[in-house]
């Protein structure tokens, strides 16, 4: 993608994307994949099981259960005073967040999450050859830069490369 086009990327877009980052690396992290936190909802199997209670609202029943594992993870390793991560964000920018996960996106965002190769592919591709390679936690910006395309890349280039390389990365923002 050229740069002009990155920059008219607009905030529904954006959050789009964080959307996308959460889905896939909740995904990864899971415990079938690289097990950084005891879940299983976005497998296929979890995602049946979460239809049964949810059979509209699976895939978000499912994002938002694997988000509170990864939170207390990035949480404890990060800590919580004046900084925000992936999976605690800005009250605003969670609500846009679980207002996209209302949509129609579900289909969409299955296909992000068909296997483990297919996710990191996926993540890679929201890096836009960014190359990121951090271990633990990693100051990407301050808060005002959470929903910014260049901001959006480095975190997924940072899981990405975590990911492929068998480590925990945590990357962050800061309260300004």
């Amino acid at each position: 993608m050229d740069k002009e086009k990155r920059q008219k990327s607009s905030y529904p877009e954006r959050v789009s994307a964080l959307v996308k980052l959460r889905v896939l690396v909740g995904y990864l992290g899971e415990k079938d994949q690289f097990d950084w936190w005891s879940t299983s909802f976005l497998s296929s199997t979890g995602r049946r099981y979460l239809e049964l209670n949810f059979p509209r609202t699976a895939l978000s029943a499912g994002v938002v259960s694997i988000s509170q594992a990864a939170r207390e993870l990035h949480d404890q390793r990060i800590g919580r005073s004046r900084v925000f991560h992936l999976f605690r964000l800005p009250h605003p920018i969670e609500q846009d967040i679980h207002a996209h996960m209302s949509g129609d996106y579900g289909n969409e965002l299955v296909e992000l999450i068909l296997d483990k190769e297919r996710a990191i592919q996926k993540l890679d591709d929201l890096a836009e050859g960014v190359d990121v390679s951090t271990l633990g936690p990693f100051k990407v910006a301050g808060l005002s830069q959470i929903t910014y395309s260049p901001s959006i890349r480095k975190v997924a280039a940072s899981y990405r490369d975590a990911f492929k390389q068998s480590h925990q990365t945590f990357p962050y923002f800061t309260a300004e």
